[in-house]
């Protein structure tokens, strides 16, 4: 069930940002950060090869963001885990594992979560 329950925490505090919006004046409610992906979305890479990806991250608030790269292992075709360093940040430099076959595909999220109330995330 995690792969669904993961999102649980995500999904309610914009239910209840949405629900502020109706009540609240702009200025007073929280708003989500608005995220850019500076790569392509999809990347060809070998195994063994170095993978950098970059985000820009934005609040339209002014709120304090936070990041969370991630593997999304459930839907990956490669069956193995990669290793993510330094994985708190708009960057994320990582290596494909040397185990990885042609075809195989690796999922990374990244979550930029703001420090507003309720904190939201993109």
């Amino acid at each position: 069930a995690y792969p669904q329950t993961r999102w649980i925490d995500v999904l309610q505090n914009e239910f209840a940002a949405r629900a502020a919006w109706c009540v609240l004046p702009f200025n007073e409610a929280n708003h989500p950060p608005v995220v850019t992906l500076k790569n392509r979305k999809v990347l060809d890479v070998k195994p063994g090869e170095k993978v950098t990806l970059q985000a820009e991250v934005s609040d339209p608030d002014g709120n304090k963001v936070n990041y969370q790269w991630w593997q999304y292992h459930e839907v990956d075709t490669y069956p193995g885990k990669v290793n993510l360093t330094s994985d708190q940040s708009s960057a994320l430099t990582f290596s494909v594992p040397a185990d990885a076959r042609p075809g195989e595909d690796i999922h990374i999220v990244l979550w930029a979560t703001d420090e507003g109330t309720p904190g939201l995330t993109r």
